[in-house]
């Protein structure tokens, strides 16, 4: 039942005693969570994966980033050792979900011999201007102004483009890597998915942000777990094997965890 209408209906101090046992026991199960065993979990996988985790502490810190720092998402981490596995080669990354181009930004240096094709919608679309308070002019402008330093880099391509229509505008290019992180939604965040499939080469990775396993999720205006629901369902029926990364090590993960994931074609023994 929604927090507001449970407190209309309860007496306001039945309510606030409620309200302080909940707290406790937030606070009890917070300061008890294992941070430890999702952090040895991430390792255990990058390592599974092929990747130095030394390298990745060096390369995140040569950047600026600490690689233990509880906000940084660990898709940094990630890319990171992916820039290790394919020794700077010139590969091809497409990147659905611009924002304001800091990851943009992030992969240039990583993959420093990449070409990096960026998109997002117009900065006229509807739905761009009704996110992230984008239809307040002076938050536009400040928005356009850090993307626009962000992106421009020799090795950066933004294009303004509908993710929905990524498939007839790519139709003769294949990518290396594919990177998910625009409409966390239905119907789009599956169309991006099946788009990918059709774009990524055979021995290709397709990564996908904010991915929410637990079925019970009440999907939000900008998260879902219907992205999982979409890859989950690919690799029962053995299209792709996926391999899922904690977002971040923090203690909200005991009652919000969300995912970083990674997923192959079912046949590809890449790692």
């Amino acid at each position: 039942m929604n927090y507001k209408i449970i407190k209309k209906i309860l007496p306001f101090k039945f309510f606030e005693s409620i309200k302080k046992i909940y707290q406790s026991i937030y606070f009890y199960k917070a300061r008890n969570y294992n941070l430890q065993k999702d952090l040895d979990y991430n390792e255990n996988l990058l390592h599974t994966l092929g990747m130095d985790i030394g390298k990745i502490k060096l390369n995140l810190d040569r950047l600026g980033y600490n690689y233990f720092d509880e906000n940084l998402s660990w898709h940094f981490h990630l890319f990171t050792g992916l820039s290790e596995v394919f020794n700077d080669k010139n590969i091809n990354i497409l990147e659905i979900g611009t924002h304001n181009g800091s990851f943009t930004n992030f992969l240039s240096k990583i993959f420093s011999h990449a070409s990096i094709t960026t998109i997002d919608l117009d900065d006229t679309d509807e739905q761009f201007l009704h996110s992230y308070k984008r239809d307040d002019k002076k938050i536009l402008n400040q928005f356009l102004e850090t993307r626009n330093e962000n992106i421009t880099r020799e090795n950066i391509r933004f294009i303004k483009l509908n993710s929905t229509h990524i498939k007839k505008y790519f139709k003769d290019i294949k990518f290396d890597i594919i990177w998910i992180d625009g409409d966390h939604l239905n119907p789009q965040v599956t169309i991006d998915i099946i788009s990918s499939l059709d774009l990524i080469n055979e021995n290709g990775i397709i990564c996908l942000d904010d991915v929410i396993k637990d079925q019970t999720f009440k999907r939000n205006n900008l998260v879902s777990n219907e992205s999982y629901q979409t890859i989950n369902h690919l690799e029962k029926n053995e299209v792709i094997k996926n391999y899922y990364l904690n977002k971040r090590i923090r203690r909200k993960n005991f009652y919000n965890k969300k995912y970083v994931s990674l997923s192959l074609f079912f046949k590809n023994n890449f790692f």
